[in-house]
């Protein structure tokens, strides 16, 4: 082993070690049955102002995730850039250490560490991945991979696979190899396996919302061939995040031990790259929406823990002008490509006060695993 790794171990040693010994040390707590982690891909603040002030009572109007109780901003630089990517982002976010831009669960070095989620998984909860890009893209697949580039589709999409999370909904069909005039898998289909295991596989919108979700199931569910749609200009054919969601939610929720579901608002990113409001604030309205299920699934579900952040800010939006009542608003762009500001985080649920504050990004993960009673993360693979 060397040097560096002695390091890291040494210092996880010796955070794990304060943990057990501290009086009242959540970890002997363990109140957490239920996570859901909802990531707004690119969402900053000024992106949630956007949102709230295009509803009817323009500013004064109040967003479900204004109604959460504990706020903080994530500081989510790189390991070698100011300015993250989501795949550095994410795998900060699923397994506690910071990495280079364009590795998924990889040290810089190249080291796998361990992802909260499939930590989450050999605990016996059930795990769960929605989002509205390719779910092998970097936030989905950070979770469930360990990889030195994002940019290896067809060994994500085997990983992902072979991770085995219980339900996978979003976009990325051809990855997958599916045919997309019959939506039905092609003879060397890499989803073929997980079919033979038992996965029921769902290709459009009616399917998942007619599905019959049953204790035990594990389900697939690709809505298009690559990225899903903006939310204003969704296909019929495509479900909307909510409704994903919402199936996702029935799937995991069977489970008495309880589950771990990573929700993600992939889209604010594409619409802040390209500059566009009218998108972006679609987008975020709908990611809205989910939070409000997740926030009356907590409520009606004691032990489950929500939380929401966002990888990074896309594009420096600005609000520059306008009235209250939110008409006319003016808004101005820095840039087409990520930030470097700081985001925020919303929490509701056990524990949630932990989550207030300013953080490292990498703080996030380790504390819902404090919460979740896990004991051994962030840390290496096995092997390692």
């Amino acid at each position: 082993m060397n040097s560096r790794r002695r390091r890291i171990w040494l210092s996880l040693a010796v955070a794990l070690s304060l943990a057990v010994f501290l009086p009242g040390s959540v970890l002997a707590e363990a109140p957490v049955k239920n996570v859901i982690l909802l990531i707004g891909d690119g969402m900053g603040i000024n992106q949630i102002t956007a949102a709230r002030i295009n509803l009817e009572a323009g500013a004064h109007s109040v967003l479900n995730l204004d109604t959460m109780p504990y706020t903080g901003f994530s500081i989510n630089f790189a390991n070698n850039n100011l300015i993250t990517d989501s795949a550095a982002a994410a795998t900060a976010l699923a397994t506690g250490f910071r990495t280079d831009t364009g590795r998924l669960g990889t040290l810089p070095d190249g080291t796998p560490v361990q992802s909260i989620m499939l930590k989450a998984k050999e605990m016996g909860l059930s795990t769960g991945i929605v989002a509205t890009v390719k779910v092998t893209d970097a936030t989905p697949a950070a979770f469930l991979v360990n990889a030195d580039s994002r940019a290896l589709e067809r060994d994500i999409v085997k990983a992902v696979l072979a991770a085995g999370p219980d339900v996978l909904l979003g976009g990325g069909a051809d990855a997958f190899g599916i045919n997309p005039f019959t939506k039905k898998p092609k003879s060397n289909a890499l989803i073929l396996q997980a079919l033979e295991e038992g996965y029921t596989f769902v290709a459009d919108r009616e399917s998942l919302l007619s599905l019959e979700i049953t204790p035990g199931m594990k389900l697939i569910g690709l809505f298009i061939g690559g990225d899903m749609s903006f939310e204003i200009t969704r296909l019929p054919t495509e479900p909307s995040l909510l409704e994903m969601a919402e199936r996702a939610l029935e799937v995991v929720g069977h489970n008495p031990q309880g589950f771990f579901l990573m929700i993600e608002g992939s889209r604010i990113d594409r619409a802040g790259h390209t500059q566009s409001v009218k998108e972006l604030v679609g987008e975020v309205l709908m990611f809205d929406q989910v939070v409000g299920l997740a926030l009356e699934y907590a409520r009606a579900n004691p032990g489950t823990l929500v939380v929401v952040t966002a990888d990074h800010e896309t594009g420096g939006l600005a609000i520059t002008g306008g009235q209250p009542s939110g008409e006319p608003v003016t808004y101005g762009w820095v840039s087409t490509a990520h930030t470097g500001s700081m985001v925020p985080i919303y929490a509701f649920g056990p524990g949630a006060e932990r989550f207030s504050g300013t953080l490292q990004i990498t703080d996030i993960p380790r504390r819902i695993a404090e919460l979740m009673g896990i004991g051994d993360f962030p840390a290496l693979k096995e092997g390692y």
